[in-house]
């Protein structure tokens, strides 16, 4: 009788097992990257999650960068494996980027269950060394022109609306890319209804009918000026000036990669000058939280004077939003810069965004009231909408246009009307 082959890799196999413990190193630094950002993660607090020594690490990576930057690539080659995937499925461009959401989505609810590996989320891709940078992005471009491919064939074919795709996709990556800050494990309980509510947003917007976003007047943040004889006044506009400045730092460097002699330097005033101002980096990103913060809740303030039904709140509330990350006021701080601050100015920043996200979350329930938005999960909208805020300065870098309002009304119509054209009704 003859022996029937065994399919399996032998786990005796030597290189096997160094990819395996390889691939369980990168999941564990992913999960602590994301939780609490690389600067508060040690090599040592990698190698003790995993019962390993530092000096077991150093068998794998050469230094904590390196590890971030395997971490990285680990997370490139899982988006390129879903967009290729679902770019060989027979259907149509609409299918073929629906299928690649849920592939995510179902990916991020194994790590939950513990089925799967934790990716790293790309937060702080700029505060690597030049020639790993360009590595990670040039990785990243690759699945960005995939995922537009399928886009434009959607267009062509006309089962999605005839916007730019570039918009298009960034809106697609939006949601993705936000699945990590909001799935839960209550949420792995029902996941085929949480996917059902997501690709309903995303195909049909959350409006009853199609909506047409009127113009606004973007309302100024600031009134006050370094020209006015307060002295008090001139200090705090001279204040706001390193936090807008910082912001643009942080969101584009990373925690880690902004340096307080840039930002010194970019406002042309002296390190000591900084100081006299702002205590050291870690008090200016919680002071670009905080001024994001009350920006997000004056602009939301605002939405609620400037329009009636709970769309139309809603409408206003996100140009207004996206809006002030394409102008001379923004940016706002991104969120993914929260695993860098210390956990008491985590804890009050998150109390802060959950009284903004509670403002919109309002809209959205008295547009169920008034009859405006659809049937929808609401938690799930109010997650999608605070994801597609999040990613919007990513507008500015991969979109060739010179209109910001123009580009904004694009990216959010995607969300409004969905990805499918909605008909007009009279």
């Amino acid at each position: 009788m003859d022996l029937v082959a065994d399919a399996r890799p032998s786990p005796f196999i030597r290189g096997r097992q160094h990819q395996l413990k390889f691939q369980l190193i990168l999941s564990e630094a992913a999960a602590l990257f994301n939780w609490q950002g690389s600067r508060a993660t040690t090599l040592a607090d990698v190698a003790g999650s995993l019962n390993l020594t530092k000096t077991c690490l150093y068998y794998y990576v050469n230094n904590k960068q390196d590890l971030v930057y395997q971490c990285y690539v680990a997370s490139g080659s899982m988006w390129l494996g879903h967009a290729q995937q679902a770019s060989q499925l027979k259907g149509s461009g609409l299918d073929k980027i629906c299928a690649m959401v849920t592939a995510h989505l179902d990916q991020y609810a194994s790590t939950l269950r513990n089925e799967a590996p934790h990716f790293a989320m790309l937060t702080e891709v700029s505060s690597l060394e030049k020639a790993h940078r360009e590595d990670i992005f040039q990785r990243w471009s690759e699945v960005f022109e995939l995922c537009q491919t399928m886009v434009i064939q959607g267009i062509d074919e006309g089962t999605i609306g005839d916007v730019d795709p570039a918009v298009i996709t960034l809106a697609v990556f939006s949601i993705i890319q936000w699945f990590p800050v909001w799935l839960n494990r209550k949420h792995t309980a029902n996941i085929k209804e949480v996917v059902a509510s997501v690709m309903d947003i995303m195909i049909n917007g959350i409006s009853a009918q199609s909506h047409q976003f009127e113009q606004i007047l973007l309302p100024k943040v600031s009134h006050k000026s370094v020209d006015s004889f307060d002295r008090e006044a001139q200090k705090q506009a001279k204040r706001e000036a390193f936090y807008r400045v910082g912001s643009i730092h942080f969101n584009q460097k990373g925690y880690k990669g902004t340096s307080l002699d840039e930002i010194a330097g970019s406002l042309e005033v002296t390190k000591g000058a900084f100081y006299y101002h702002i205590k050291n980096k870690e008090e200016l990103l919680y002071q670009c939280f905080e001024r994001t913060l009350s920006i997000e809740q004056l602009l939301l303030e605002q939405a609620n004077k400037s329009a009636d039904s709970g769309l139309a709140k809603v409408g206003c509330a996100l140009q207004y939003l996206v809006n002030i990350q394409l102008s001379d006021q923004g940016p706002l701080i991104r969120y993914r810069s929260l695993p860098s601050l210390d956990e008491s100015h985590r804890k009050l920043v998150l109390k802060s965004s959950k009284r903004n996200s509670d403002n919109l979350g309002a809209f959205i329930r008295q547009g169920f009231d008034d009859g405006t938005l659809r049937d929808i999960d609401a938690e799930i909208a109010q997650h999608i909408l605070s994801g597609a805020i999040e990613a919007s300065p990513d507008l500015l870098e991969w979109v060739k246009s010179t209109s910001g309002k123009q580009i904004s009304r694009d990216y959010l119509n995607i969300f409004i009307n969905g990805l499918t054209i909605k008909p007009n009704v009279n």
